[in-house]
């Protein structure tokens, strides 16, 4: 079952982001623009942090594809299977050509998984990082156009969280409840298969892990640099600014104190660590009931 939830979910991703090029164009349009480009050191350096971030994240990915895809079917022929992946084999077709069809799916579609995980994640990051960014430059503001620069920066920013959430709120949302029934799944197998297909099932439920942790670690990371930029207003230099700039200033900070979140399932979900530990907890207690059942 969780071979074809997965399959699945990576189709569904892959098409949400096609059915949206235009936001992701509009996206790339706006890291590109001026607006988004680095005006200091500070800022260059949490660029280059926040960016190998995403570099590492891609590795991982397509490092955990690369060895889910290998290892099926090594565990496939040492079991002696016909198939790579377990599946009804039709009689027409000879086992080693739908051998080596199912491992070349497979291939496509773990590209398509760490494919759909980078761009999010790199997207993710990018607007963490331009939220650190403005958070960086209000501290030193000191006049009412570089205050109008900054509200103006802020809502390019919630702009670019809303197209991102617009490509999420459907194929995230299926791969958190395809999360659950993989994770569910895949440890009610772990505790009765054979030792070698261990070699097999324990990175796939890492990987299944992996990728929802990571969208929740920097959904709450995101929501944690946002929620500071009204403490960066109040650090800027007001004080011996005019009365029109304190006005503007204190509307600029009622209206940001609103945290910066991508939401799922129809809104009722934050992207965030409770929700990784909330999916966990969830996932434990379907096997507690598969357990009971068998």
């Amino acid at each position: 079952m969780f071979i074809y939830t997965t399959t699945v979910t990576n189709w569904m991703m892959v098409v949400c982001i096609f059915l949206n090029s235009e936001d992701v164009h509009a996206m790339i349009c706006q890291l590109e623009s001026a607006a988004f480009q680095p005006k200091s050191q500070k800022e260059y350096s949490y660029i280059h942090e926040w960016k190998g971030s995403a570099y590492f994240i891609k590795k991982l990915f397509y490092g955990l594809s690369l060895t889910l895809t290998c290892l099926a079917p090594i565990v496939g022929v040492l079991q002696g299977k016909t198939a790579p992946l377990v599946s009804y084999i039709p009689p027409w077709i000879h086992w080693r050509v739908y051998f080596w069809l199912q491992a070349l799916v497979s291939v496509c579609n773990a590209t398509m998984g760490a494919t759909y995980i980078s761009f999010l994640c790199t997207m993710l990051i990018e607007a963490i990082i331009q939220v650190a960014c403005l958070k960086e430059r209000l501290q030193f503001t000191e006049d009412r156009r570089c205050l109008v620069e900054c509200i103006e920066r802020y809502s390019e920013i919630t702009e670019f969280t809303k197209r991102l959430h617009h490509i999420c709120k459907i194929g995230l949302s299926a791969v958190i409840v395809a999360g659950v029934l993989n994770t569910c799944t895949t440890f009610s197998l772990i505790v009765k298969v054979k030792f070698i297909e261990l070699a097999f099932l324990v990175p796939y439920m890492s990987s299944i892990v992996a990728i929802i942790y990571i969208h929740c670690f920097y959904g709450t990371i995101l929501a944690t640099e946002s929620e500071d930029i009204p403490y960066s207003l109040f650090s800027s230099k007001w004080i011996n600014t005019d009365d029109s700039h304190k006005r503007t200033l204190l509307l600029f900070m009622v209206f940001s104190k609103k945290q910066i979140t991508i939401k799922l399932v129809g809104g009722t979900l934050t992207m965030s660590l409770p929700l990784f530990v909330q999916i966990m907890r969830t996932a434990y207690a379907y096997f507690n009931v598969l357990q009971s059942v068998e």
